[in-house]
């Protein structure tokens, strides 16, 4: 046996069809793949990775890996798959280091050409690109893209599946911040990182549109691209669908609302520099169109992906000083911060700052803690908590004396029946910090007194009913509290309401960014039957105040 170095890899993106591309590349003879369908050997650096330990001697001590290992091979030897009983067994029980890696392909013949498929290598960085190119120089690499929105909900549909995501919005939202969710979708920075250690021509770009469309012609350009001899394709075994989630349900138009904002500027580039289906993203037309589902990279792709991403939108150099969102919740924060991202500037919103606990150290009075770190310093646009703690505006405006704010409001009734229906008439988010904002620390005093094994972190220990007077004050000081402090600079402060239309596209001008009118406007966070359903039952259940 001698060891190869893969002569071929796709990299992802994840739930783009790469199950599809390794179940027909393996029906080619010329083509010879490890047993394992995911190699994961690139990306074993990268957070979150729980791979089996590279030291055979410490794997071998797992008694649940083990088992897996013996069924694995004792289930080749019953199909009577020798030689890929052997190769499991051999490359199971060895280091996984360079040497195991090449020795992976040296059981395929000599002939074969050898390669594997491991979509989690679309988010390695520089350091795990250089090992590859290190390793195989000369490979060629084959990526495949999907509607970035589109992606994600089919990656949280899997995760609710196999029950390691929570449904809902929420959760949702927590896996796009991770660094094993936004990442997935930004396809233009992944082609980058790779032109970094490969020529551009060792790169094929396929769109899952052709793979739906016309998936026999995607598959013969696919061959032709590796170098492999023609062979007859069957129309119906090609165009069969793998690995498809068994009951898709809808993706719902808020989370929707929020992802696709998130990705408007990607879907820009992508759109301009590759064209193809891409176009299509922009305007929801991209389950139609099948021209250009393939597209061999070159120099001037690359060139115009690095121009672009200097420059997001083309339309405006990155804003010197941040914008600071001063709302309460309930008045269109998060639909502020769709629109805003969806026009090009970098956003922090709740999920970034639940995720590093930005409001426990407003709370904590650390506020260094949060202006230090990377994402505060490379966000433009700042929503949700903590920005709109109790008095931390003062703080913002002293130590940034020349960022702008956001005040957006509405009718105080309208603002208390959302909150109220936000969260069933209970306190929404953790309830220390909900009391210490909405100024009832003594409730929370008089319940862990009753209970002293009560976690005043957990939310919804407080009910909202019962206490309208208290809210709708507090409300109407802390935003008229705004407008005097700002009263003497007003340029600082932009004061509107979403329910005028003309107020998002003010926005941008304050902004100082151009109005996209192409750019749908969203409507985050707004209220379900759900909602409303829970409420009603809390209502009639009596909540206590």
């Amino acid at each position: 046996m001698q060891p190869r170095s893969p002569e071929f890899i796709g990299i992802g993106a994840q739930k783009s069809g790469t199950y599809w591309l390794r179940t027909n590349l393996a029906r080619h003879s010329g083509v010879w793949m490890p047993p394992v369908p995911e190699v994961h050997y690139f990306d074993r650096n990268l957070p979150g990775s729980n791979y089996p330990h590279i030291l055979a001697t410490q794997r071998a001590l797992d008694e649940e890996w083990r088992f897996r290992v013996f069924k694995e091979v004792q289930m080749h030897v019953t199909k009577g798959e020798y030689s890929r009983a052997l190769c499991s067994a051999m490359t199971n029980f060895i280091d996984h280091d360079d040497d195991w890696y090449r020795l992976l392909f040296s059981w395929a013949p000599p002939a074969a050409l050898v390669g594997e498929i491991t979509p989690r290598y679309a988010i390695c960085g520089d350091e795990d690109i250089a090992h590859m190119r290190a390793l195989a120089p000369e490979v060629k690499l084959i990526v495949l893209l999907r509607h970035p929105v589109d992606r994600f909900w089919s990656q949280c549909q899997m995760k609710f599946a196999d029950g390691s995501l929570a449904e809902g919005d929420a959760s949702s939202m927590r896996l796009f911040d991770s660094s094993n969710g936004r990442p997935r979708g930004e396809y233009s920075k992944t082609i980058l990182r790779y032109c970094q250690h490969f020529d551009p021509t060792q790169i094929l770009i396929v769109f899952m549109e052709g793979i739906q469309n016309t998936p026999a012609a995607v598959l013969r350009d696919i061959h032709a691209f590796l170098g492999l001899p023609p062979i007859p394709i069957d129309p119906m075994e090609v165009a069969r669908r793998v690995n498809s989630a068994l009951s898709p349900s809808p993706m719902p138009l808020s989370l929707r609302s929020r992802i696709n904002a998130a990705y408007q500027s990607e879907m820009e580039i992508l759109a301009e520099v590759l064209g193809g289906p891409a176009v299509g993203w922009l305007d929801g037309s991209a389950t139609t169109v099948s021209t250009d589902p393939v597209l061999r990279l070159n120099a001037n792709h690359v060139d115009e992906l690095k121009r672009r991403q200097r420059q997001p939108l083309g339309l405006r150099p990155r804003r010197p000083d941040p914008l600071f969102c001063l709302s309460m919740q309930r008045n269109g924060t998060t639909t502020l911060g769709d629109w805003l991202e969806s026009h090009g500037l970098e956003r922090a919103g709740y999920p970034t700052s639940a995720r590093l606990g930005w409001t426990m150290l407003w709370m904590q009075g650390e506020y260094e803690a949060i202006f230090r770190s990377s994402e505060f310093q490379s966000a433009e646009i700042f929503e949700d908590d903590p920005w709109w703690c109790p008095d931390f505006y003062r703080v913002l405006a002293e130590r940034f004396p020349t960022a702008r704010y956001i005040l957006l409001s509405r009718d105080v009734n309208d603002w208390f029946d959302s909150l109220c229906h936000h969260s069933g008439g209970l306190n929404p988010g953790p309830t220390k910090i909900h009391a210490r904002i909405y100024k009832r620390e003594h409730h929370v005093q008089a319940l862990i007194d009753k209970d002293p094994h009560c976690d005043p972190m957990q939310p919804g220990l407080l009910s909202v009913l019962g206490h309208e007077s208290h809210y709708k004050s507090v409300y109407l000081q802390h935003n008229q509290s705004i407008r005097d402090f700002f009263a003497e600079t007003p340029g600082r402060l932009f004061d509107g309401c979403l329910d005028n239309p003309q107020t998002l596209i003010d926005l941008c001008q304050f902004a100082g960014i151009k109005h996209n009118p192409a750019i749908p406007v969203p409507r985050s966070n707004a209220r379900t039957a759900e909602m409303a359903q829970r409420l009603a039952k809390n209502k009639q259940a009596g909540l206590n105040p």
